[in-house]
């Protein structure tokens, strides 16, 4: 299912993405070396999704 975003929100989503991109990577960062718990594990799958949803966005 393909969804159409206005250019004209392209730039915030792009930064909101960022911003929240930013935040897992420190919460990511806080639980390095620490066992892979479920959290962990679901924040990963997050930061891989959100990376995938800004390529498709610089498209």
């Amino acid at each position: 299912m393909a969804m159409e975003i206005d250019e004209k929100y392209h730039s915030l989503l792009k930064e909101a993405l960022g911003e929240y991109q930013y935040k897992l990577a420190l919460e990511l960062n806080a639980l390095k070396g620490h066992a892979l718990t479920e959290r962990r594990k679901n924040l990963t799958q997050k930061q891989r999704l959100l990376e995938e949803l800004l390529a498709l966005l610089n498209s």
